[in-house]
């Protein structure tokens, strides 16, 4: 009698990215510096480990450190790391996706975007012109939205995290929470009629945040389980969202602002990824719609504690007036309808 088929047993795995720039950007103008980017892979390594049961051989960070500890994330190893992540992805997997670092917004050229623009992530090796503000080498969210969501089969889950600026719509998932409430842009955020896009801001270190102004800047598998993706891939409009029961891998994108906001940092972090990992350890069994409320509440929260820690020193860096700073409007996006947002999260 042959043997019967071996169990397949679901695995966790985790790509977690962190990018301070100190060694290339920062050459340009030490304001594109991200002292604490290194700290956000870190962070939520150890929420992953301790809450949600994941190993940490399981989990990959990719940060430029100077003494090439880590993988580096360049463009190419973070596009490759991208393709691991997912590699041979089976129902029932979990994957969690992090980028934190810069991110800005290009010209969108295939009408693909409401607003005109695609949202990209800027890794440590991109090319930056000074004298234009515009960027080569990037990763655009149509790659993020190829790479990894058009590759998880049906019945699989993705959590993507973008702790950046310009990051609401960074993983291009046709579903965005609305709340009926108007999200300021923030005040910090500078356009430049020199540019064919809305601005190059980067994320703000809380230190220097009134003295640095940001300048502005495969084919589908056939089988069943990839079938939820047929003649949906290309596409991004509502009605390629699907229902909260239906086949396919549920997938999220937690950003920490609007496509049209900057987010800001200090050198133990980015307050998005504190904010996020903060709600969850306090209640890790909301739903999406709780946790997106609660991860803005501990964003209002960071700010606020910043803005209080600049007034009670009477002036910001390089003793230029203070000028309090406004808490970004973390973004929920996801593949299906907006009534999958009040189920249970989990990673």
């Amino acid at each position: 009698m042959p043997g019967l088929p071996r169990m397949y047993h679901s695995v966790k795995k985790a790509l977690l990215i962190g990018v301070q720039y100190t060694t290339t950007l920062k050459k340009i103008d030490p304001c594109w510096e991200l002292k604490g980017a290194h700290e956000d892979p870190k962070t939520l390594r150890k929420l992953l480990v301790d809450i949600y049961g994941y190993r940490e051989e399981d989990i990959t960070i990719l940060i430029d450190d100077p003494e090439e500890q880590y993988v580096w994330p360049t463009r190419e190893n973070i596009l490759a790391a991208m393709r691991d992540l997912v590699q041979d992805a089976q129902p029932g997997d979990h994957f969690v996706f992090s980028f934190s670092g810069h991110g800005s917004q290009v010209v969108n050229e295939d009408g693909t975007e409401e607003d005109g623009l695609d949202e990209i992530l800027i890794p440590v090796d991109a090319v930056l012109d000074p004298a234009t503000n515009m960027f080569q080498d990037y990763i655009k969210d149509d790659e993020v939205r190829k790479i990894i969501v058009d590759s998880l089969p049906s019945g699989s889950r993705c959590v993507m995290i973008f702790d950046c600026c310009h990051s609401g719509t960074a993983s291009d998932l046709p579903s965005v929470f609305s709340d009926g409430l108007a999200s300021p842009c923030s005040p910090l955020t500078t356009f430049s009629p020199r540019l064919p896009w809305k601005s190059h801001s980067q994320s703000m270190d809380m230190e220097q945040i009134n003295v640095h102004r940001a300048p502005a800047a495969g084919h589908a598998d056939e089988s069943s389980q990839f079938a939820w993706m047929r003649g949906t891939r290309h596409a991004r409009t509502r009605s390629n969202t699907m229902p909260p029961q239906s086949p396919g891998p549920d997938v999220t994108s937690w950003s920490a602002c609007m496509d049209s906001q900057i987010t800001y940092g200090g050198r133990k972090g980015g307050f998005f990824v504190k904010a996020f990992t903060e709600a969850l350890r306090h209640n890790p069994h909301q739903t999406h719609a709780e946790l997106l409320q609660s991860v803005r509440r501990e964003l209002a929260k960071c700010t606020a504690a910043h803005n209080m820690k600049l007034t009670q020193r009477g002036k910001g860096a390089d003793n230029q007036a203070f000028e309090p700073a406004m808490s970004p409007r973390a973004q929920l996006g996801s593949l299906r309808q907006t009534s999958y947002f009040h189920t249970p999260f989990d990673m």
